[in-house]
């Protein structure tokens, strides 16, 4: 019997910009990009996007902090407080219009799903889940697909047999997570880790002096605000540390971070011995500057190597969404999301937070 033709698309929603990429199977039929600032303004364009894709069967959906797997047509209002865990309407615009979409994508009609953040994931140990939220969004579990997929082709194995420590480095978070037998085991989110704009998790003290958080807080604080030049981008700043002495500053704050999540995350493995290499993705990934210190800071863990990339333009979880799209409908990708264990997928995001909050009025209060 001729093979069956799935029309699958992904959809990564980055701080600086939303990535697209559509497969046919295994052929692509859509790899494109667009400044995130331009979907805030007109979040239509997404909705143009994706009708450009003719007979779609199954889209991966931008998903945020994910719910366990749901058709986009079912979600509530409740389920996009959850995916993006939106407090006020000043935080709209760093929240990337992801609800707005969200809706409009609902009121479509497209046969679309939310998929899983990590902290869904029954592969992770309960423990690890414990007063956590932020343990990789559900774009780093597409990420994450794409490193089990190059693994399977470089070292010819089973999904099974996939082991390694993913880097995403993030226009403006960074993001760790840990691969074991195929198995998504452990992750640091980009809330927890300094990234080239996000701060990192707040020093207890710190958090009380500042008293009033706001999500913006989560925004700042990172690479580019410690060396002064907030505006400016990663390619920028990594040339800037040649000569400016605070931007080095930075960057050594920054790679310590990075080291102490992956040198902790390592922990995580059943043995040492298993983590096979790190992995590197993300808009940063590409620069050699940032390369050449996660080879040589890293390379006590295990080798590092940059992640292979399936697309010209689209980033590596928007691949990896698009991959969990067709491995649902039971197409080539299905081994690798099977193992995973994405549909069984299960919880909320506050689910064992044991730091007294209002958690009830939040949901109640919802905008």
């Amino acid at each position: 019997m001729p093979e069956k033709k799935l029309t699958c698309l992904g959809i990564d929603p980055g701080s600086k910009s939303w990535d697209f990429f559509g497969l046919e199977n295994k052929k692509i039929i859509l790899d494109t990009s667009l400044p995130t600032k331009e979907l805030i303004n007109d979040p239509q364009k997404v909705i143009t996007i994706i009708d450009s894709v003719k007979n779609l069967d199954m889209m991966v959906a931008p998903s945020g902090f994910g719910l366990p797997l749901k058709d986009v047509n079912e979600i509530t209002e409740q389920d996009i407080f959850f995916t993006l865990l939106k407090f006020n309407q000043k935080a709209k615009n760093k929240l990337i219009g992801l609800g707005e979409v969200l809706r409009l994508i609902k009121a479509q009609n497209i046969h679309g799903v939310i998929v899983p953040g990590v902290k869904h994931l029954p592969t992770v140990p309960r423990y690890r889940k414990i007063n956590k939220i932020d343990m990789g969004t559900a774009d780093k579990i597409c990420t994450a697909v794409t490193g089990i997929k190059d693994q399977m082709e470089r070292l010819s194995i089973p999904p099974e047999s996939t082991n390694f420590i993913m880097v995403e480095i993030g226009y403006g978070f960074t993001a760790v997570l840990a691969i074991e037998n195929g198995q998504i085991i452990d992750g640091i989110g980009g809330s927890n880790i300094m990234g080239f704009r996000a701060c990192g998790s707040l020093d207890g003290e710190l958090a009380y002096l500042i008293k009033n958080i706001h999500k913006d807080n989560i925004y700042k604080g990172g690479v580019a605000f410690i060396s002064g030049y907030s505006d400016l981008s990663l390619k920028e700043i990594t040339l800037l540390a040649e000569k400016d002495e605070q931007t080095k500053t930075a960057l050594k704050a920054y790679m310590s971070s990075v080291k102490k999540a992956v040198f902790g995350i390592s922990s995580s493995f059943s043995q040492k011995n298993k983590i096979t290499e790190v992995l590197l993705a993300g808009r940063g990934s590409n620069l050699s500057f940032l390369k050449d210190k996660m080879i040589h800071g890293l390379r006590d863990v295990a080798p590092v190597k940059i992640m292979n990339s399936y697309s010209q333009i689209a980033k590596r979880a928007a691949q990896g969404a698009a991959f969990i799209a067709n491995g649902i409908l039971g197409g080539d990708f299905e081994p690798i999301i099977n193992n995973l264990k994405i549909k069984q997928a299960s919880g909320s995001i506050l689910d064992d937070i044991y730091i007294p909050f209002e958690k009830e009025k939040w949901i109640r209060d919802l905008d």
